[in-house]
């Protein structure tokens, strides 16, 4: 009987011991055996599922910046032929996380600061547009499908101990709610998409100390801050629901960008922090 090919997620777990014994093969190995929660495996394009392994890799430390990801090497590891690994990299290129030069291959980027500054300040842009879209229109059904969001972040918010990476996570599971429920899914669902949210979340966690959601306080404020948005988008305060939305990325960007300059003296430009 022929094989079946191997998914992206079985294929990493199951590196052959001449890539394994590398330091690439054993990063790989153990960003294949991390949970992946934006999207089902049924949805995803094998790139997509590759960028994602991989992403979360680079943004975790396991690949120094200026290493090489090479195509052959990374096609057989999944057992994939290069033109979903292609995908994968244009994808990551996209994402600010690897640099493709003609001739020298794919290279791991350092994520500076401003950058990472820009990918909130990017949220921000999307949501407050999407956030606009539905206080405007008349018809509020589509909110319906966030409800169940936020009533799972009101849960983990009032949990002790919950897992702060699930938190965050919630949060982004109430914001991809809106952009779905303001019916834009082929630009702004795909561009919000396209942006390194789990993995800049676990590149967050994986510090000394987590940067964001840490006290009770906090999270019992981010889930307030959404119900909140909620009620004034079905009031059709259009630019109170904005402002608040604005007001929620800007708040994470500034504290996600003080904790990372404890860490190293990289810092965002001043003008980026006030944008929101």
């Amino acid at each position: 009987m022929p094989h079946a090919r191997k998914t992206p997620a079985k294929a990493a777990a199951k590196v052959s011991s001449s890539t394994a014994g590398t330091s690439r093969g054993r990063a790989l190995h153990k960003a294949a055996k991390t949970p992946t929660t934006t999207r089902a495996a049924t949805t995803a394009t094998t790139g997509e599922q590759i960028a994602k392994q991989l992403g979360q890799a680079i943004l975790e430390g396991r690949h120094a910046v200026g290493a090489r990801v090479g195509e052959q090497a990374v096609a057989e590891m999944f057992s994939v032929s290069r033109g979903p690994v292609r995908d994968a990299l244009r994808i990551l290129e996209r994402q600010g996380l690897i640099e493709i030069q003609a001739r020298r291959g794919a290279r791991v980027r350092h994520l500076s600061h401003n950058e990472i500054a820009d990918i909130f300040n990017v949220r921000g842009v999307l949501l407050g547009l999407a956030v606009r879209y539905l206080s405007r229109n008349p018809d509020k059904s589509g909110l319906a499908e966030v409800d169940p969001r936020l009533a799972q972040l009101r849960k983990l918010a009032g949990q002790k101990k919950p897992s702060l990476l699930d938190f965050a996570q919630a949060t982004g599971r109430v914001a991809m709610g809106l952009l779905a429920a303001c019916r834009s899914p082929k630009v702004l669902q795909t561009t919000y998409r396209d942006l390194p949210h789990d993995a800049l979340w676990r590149m967050l966690w994986v510090k000394p100390a987590p940067p964001d959601y840490e006290s009770s306080a906090r999270r019992t404020a981010t889930y307030e801050d959404y119900a909140r948005l909620l009620e004034t988008i079905r009031a059709s305060d259009v630019d109170g629901a904005e402002a608040l939305m604005r007001k929620i990325m800007s708040n994470t960007r500034d504290e996600v960008l003080h904790y990372l300059g404890l860490l190293d003296a990289d810092d965002a430009d001043a003008f980026r922090r006030q944008v929101l």
